[in-house]
């Protein structure tokens, strides 16, 4: 901190220097001529030059100075030499820092060691940056100032700006895809009576005007259908909704959403509709179908739990076999948990540099033999002291996890969106998974099947929720390739057409990549009186729950019609590789300070 301190008031120094020389970095301007990338990219030797950007690197050669200047689209190194901008020039220009802001006027030309340049002619400080930059530009690490101070992580990682640029990117592809098919880009309102279209916790807010209180909306689609019901046939809105519930990887309470319906179409029509959307997005966008995501982060959380791990059974184990053990096998023993944990940190070090794979096997040879049940069975015990050996059986026990994570990174993650998309069955998936009889046996018998095959069940939870708590535990983190899961419970989709040769489930389809949920779509329900006693049950009798104004429209008459909606910032992290939504959003909901 006294560093930083020191840093700010010498930038101070430098800016009332800076003044005392009529130079106001904060009131000049400049109109760049073309972007750093331009400059670069049209190179004619001589040709005359405007760019303008932070200054990334500085270079003082004494009587010269190298400057690298970076805007949105690259860099472009600049050349200024004492002899050609002048005394008085020359003296300014050393009192820029890393940070500042600068626009340069030059030529093109190309140094000895081949790099295209400018050579400096004029410039013009355009802001002075009074805080010196994250880590001089070598990254920025700390996560939670990366997420609070996004700026900061825009500036020291290159990485972070394309994957925000990237996301603006698929955002405009899927307008462009949309309006392509004569989709009608809409708005509507954020602040809703009755939050509906979702089971989920809303928002409140008070409304001082109109004296009452108004819910952030959870979901976009009731007010699209009425729209369907005035006669807009294909319309579709990309906006925010907003949650009251947790915050995961996967979850911020503060989300974009992607609905869009049309006229005349059911849940088949929708599948072919997400499908050709994503695969047209990712060609465009990426000029790829297939994409590998990026493990490095997970090996990295993997063996930092591994080295925690290790450390904790060692200490308390070491003492224990020391007494209880012969001698040979517990020195061994020692060695060989000292000798796992040099291999780990060394395979820290090699994180970005080797394939994170490679580094989770390697990772889990040197667990196994250490401390699992290699390592473990080496040790002999001089008695047979029951104690001692649940110790044992505990460390073994710990270490399951260790290698479980490990073993998920094991293999690369590529997923290929190459068409045709799986299509299954939600009832099918589930008998595989829970066993062919799942949906034979009695609700007291799925729920203790459920519990045994480690799904999460509350105690509340009703007979379809135990089964959809099984298809999100064991299942749907499975789903790493496309696939469409079909024909979902009833009781989960209230929305949505029953499926004629089985009134137990909806035409409803969930789109699932990446091991989780991207688009669910419908076939729309527009039969008011079944949809009416659909809402009323799931408002369990509190009827200042059901949006009857809706009920109302669907009185009007609605065509019957296919709907989609696509989570964005979830269909960001699949195609640009990132395994946490935060880092798909610009500013992630974070606790204040």
């Amino acid at each position: 901190m006294d560093d930083t301190n020191s840093l700010i008031e010498q930038r101070r120094a430098k800016l009332k220097a800076l003044e005392a020389k009529g130079v106001f970095p904060f009131k000049n301007k400049f109109t760049p001529g073309e972007t750093c990338a331009a400059a670069r990219g049209h190179y004619v030797e001589g040709r005359e030059v405007a760019v303008a950007g932070r200054i990334t690197a500085h270079r003082d050669m004494g009587k010269s100075m190298f400057i690298d200047v970076r805007d949105q689209s690259g860099r472009i190194q600049v050349y200024a030499q004492k002899n050609v901008i002048g005394d008085e020039q020359f003296g300014i220009f050393t009192h820029l820092d890393l940070g500042d802001f600068v626009g340069v006027k030059g030529t093109l030309f190309i140094t000895k060691t081949g790099e295209i340049s400018i050579k400096l002619a004029s410039f013009t400080i355009l802001a002075k940056s009074l805080r010196p930059p994250p880590g001089k530009w070598h990254g920025l690490e700390d996560t939670e100032v990366r997420y609070r101070q996004r700026y900061l992580d825009l500036i020291a990682n290159l990485d972070v700006k394309d994957v925000m640029l990237k996301r603006s990117a698929i955002i405009r592809e899927i307008r462009d895809f949309l309006q392509t098919r004569g989709y009608v880009e809409v708005e509507t309102p954020m602040m809703q009576a009755i939050p509906g279209g979702a089971a989920a916790q809303p928002f409140k807010t008070q409304h001082n005007a109109l004296g009452c209180e108004f819910y952030l909306r959870i979901a976009l689609e009731l007010y699209l259908k009425r729209l369907l019901v005035g006669g807009m046939d294909k319309v579709f809105e990309i906006g925010r909704n907003f949650r009251n519930e947790g915050l995961s990887r996967k979850h911020n309470p503060e989300f974009t959403m992607l609905e869009a319906y049309q006229a005349y179409g059911d849940y088949e029509t929708m599948m072919e509709t997400v499908e050709t959307l994503i695969t047209t997005v990712a060609q465009k966008v990426l000029g790829t179908l297939v994409i590998e995501h990026n493990q490095d982060a997970a090996v990295e959380s993997a063996i930092q739990h591994a080295l925690q791990e290790l450390d904790a059974v060692s200490t308390h184990m070491t003492g224990t076999l020391l007494k209880s053990a012969d001698a040979d096998t517990a020195a061994a023993f020692v060695k060989e948990a000292g000798n796992a944990r040099m291999a780990l940190v060394a395979a820290q070090q090699e994180i970005g540099k080797k394939p994170a794979s490679e580094l989770a096997k390697a990772a889990i040879t040197v667990v196994l033999a250490a401390i699992g049940t290699v390592g473990l069975h080496k040790v002999n015990l001089s008695t047979g002291n029951k104690s001692v050996e649940d110790v044992l059986a505990s460390a073994a026990a710990r270490f399951d996890s260790v290698v479980a994570a490990l073993e998920k990174i094991s293999t690369p993650k590529i997923i290929n969106l190459a068409g045709p998309w799986k299509r299954a069955k939600y009832k099918d998936l589930i008998r595989e998974k829970a066993g062919a009889d799942w949906f034979d046996i009695s609700s007291a018998e799925r729920r203790q099947r459920a519990h045994d095959l480690g799904a999460e069940i509350g105690k509340d939870y009703e007979d379809f929720e135990v089964t959809g708590a099984v298809f999100e535990k064991l299942i749907e983190p499975t789903l790493i390739q496309p696939t469409f899961v079909t024909h979902l419970p009833k009781e989960l989709v209230p929305l949505a057409k029953l499926t004629p040769d089985d009134p137990t489930t909806v035409e409803v389809f969930e789109c699932c990549i990446n091991g989780q949920e991207i688009s669910p779509g419908y076939t729309e329900q527009n039969d008011p009186i079944e949809q009416r006693e659909r809402l009323e049950h799931q408002a369990g009798g509190e009827q200042h729950k059901l949006d009857e104004d809706f009920l109302v429209a669907l009185e009007h008459g609605m065509p019957p019609a296919g709907g989609i909606g696509i989570g964005i910032d979830r269909l960001c992290m699949m195609l640009l590789g990132q395994e946490s939504i935060r880092d798909v959003i610009l500013f992630p909901q974070l606790k204040p300070k």
